[in-house]
This record gives C-alpha cells, structure tokens and sequence, in this order.
C-alpha cells in the first residue's frame, strides 16, 4: 500500500510524540493507583496526604470556587511574563551594545537572583503595597534573569566572521541585529523563556502568599489553615497545568519564530 510523504512525517512525528509523553504518563498513574490504594486501605492519612480521588473530585466540585483565582494568577502570570520578556531583551541587548554597561550591569543582574523570592516578596509588598503591582514586580523579577542570561550569551557567540561581513556590505547597526544577531541568538533566548514560563506561575502564587485578595496561591492558604487539603493540592494541580500551559505556549512560538529548525530537524 502507497504511503505518501506526508503521512510517513506525520507518523513519525506521532510516534516520537508517544515516546516522549507515555512514559511519565504511564509513571504518574502508577503513582496515583499507589496513593489511593494506600489511602484507601488507611495506611496513609488524609491529613497527610489526600486520595488522589478526593482531590480530583475538589477540583470538579470547587471549580466555581477556582475560577475567579484562577484568573487573578492567570492575569497575573501573563502580565509579568510579557514585561520580564520586554525588560529581559532590553538589558541583555543594551549589555551587549555598551561595554561599560555590561560591566555596571551584569554583576547586579546576577546578584538579583541571590536572594531568595521568599525572602524578598514580603519586603517589596510593604514597600509597594497590598496591590497587583508588588506581584507583578515579582515575578518580572524571577524571569527576567534566565531571558536576560540567554539572549546575552546568544548575541555574544554569534559568528564574528558573518559581523565582519556584514560590515563589508555596508550594514548598519540595527541592520546586522536584524538580519544576524537576533535570528543567530533565537535558539539561546528561547531556551530562556521556556525556564521563565514555568517560572512566572511560580512567582505569581509565591507573592501571593504575601498579599490578600484573590489567587490560587491564597486559595492554598486559607484551605490549609481550613484543614481543606484536598483543595489545597487541588489548587497545585491547577498551578502545574497553568506552567505546562505557558510553556507550551513557548513551544508553539519557537516553532513559528524559528521554521528553520523544523526543517533542519527533518532533513536529519
């Protein structure tokens, strides 16, 4: 029976996509049977850990309740996410333009990382306020840094000699950074936002946990302290959907950014 080409490239895509996702699938329910069969048979508490049927039956039963949480970390996440990405490319390009601001720069670049989110959010919520605006800070200050690292050690090792070339046709600056540097450096910064979109959720629920309001990470709180630990990890399933989300969004935006890669990909 004929099989044309595309059916052949699509069925290898198809396998190479089972091989990737079964195995942690297969894995996790394993794992899920494990829990409720100790759950069930009294070996492990619900005040320890929740059956994985009683959390599954929070997250259908307690949706109304998710839902306008769900959103304020959404809203949240997704604002912080877009302004690391403007604030990341900026200081890794203005670094790599100007010497003298990479010298100034980088060090505190790297000592911003040093100090831990939990230690900082509740300092920059007394300074800043019970607000959006102390959130959206801190999570622009967690992913800016693997976006801003990333794009910075692309644009430094792309080819000197395509530089001198594009020199000797008469290219000016924003010419050379259009058509070499940042096409060359693609593969580095989105390797960046990959780690910064799994980040920003992250960070949006820890400077929750500082302020009030709505929020999955104050959801978790108020059912921790309510003994509601069914809804607790609940509301940590729906934060791990919502990074897979962001990252897959990334991943949707390389392969349109980056069409080159695909075909490469193909071609081996």
């Amino acid at each position: 029976m004929f099989v044309s080409k595309k059916d052949g490239v699509f069925k290898q895509r198809l396998q190479h996509a089972c091989k990737l996702i079964l195995p942690p699938v297969i894995f996790i329910l394993l794992l899920l049977l494990l829990l409720q069969f100790l759950a069930d048979s009294g070996i492990l508490k619900s005040f320890v850990l929740p059956a994985p049927s009683a959390v599954f039956h929070s997250l259908t039963a307690d949706m109304p309740l998710f839902s306008p949480h769900i959103l304020q970390t959404l809203k949240i996440a997704w604002l912080g996410f877009v302004l690391s990405i403007i604030v990341g490319m900026l200081f890794a390009l203005f670094m790599y333009r100007f010497t003298t601001a990479y010298r100034i720069f980088y060090p505190l670049v790297v000592a911003s990382q040093t100090i831990p989110t939990m230690v900082i959010t509740p300092v920059i919520v007394l300074i800043l306020g019970y607000s959006d605006l102390p959130r959206l800070f801190v999570v622009v200050l967690t992913c800016f840094f693997p976006i801003t690292i990333s794009l910075f050690r692309g644009l430094r090792s792309v080819d000197r000699d395509l530089l001198k070339l594009m020199q000797t046709m008469g290219a000016g600056s924003w010419e050379t950074m259009r058509h070499v540097l940042l096409p060359a450096s693609m593969p580095q910064l989105f390797s960046g936002l990959r780690i910064s979109a799994t980040y920003s959720v992250m960070s949006a629920v820890l400077a929750e946990w500082s302020g009030g309001g709505d929020g999955l990470g104050i959801l978790m709180l108020r059912s921790k302290r309510s003994f509601r630990f069914d809804r607790m990890f609940a509301a940590v399933i729906l934060i791990i959907v919502l990074s897979l989300v962001f990252y897959g969004i990334v991943i949707v935006l390389e392969r349109i950014m980056m069409p080159w890669q695909r075909s490469v990909k193909q071609k081996n």
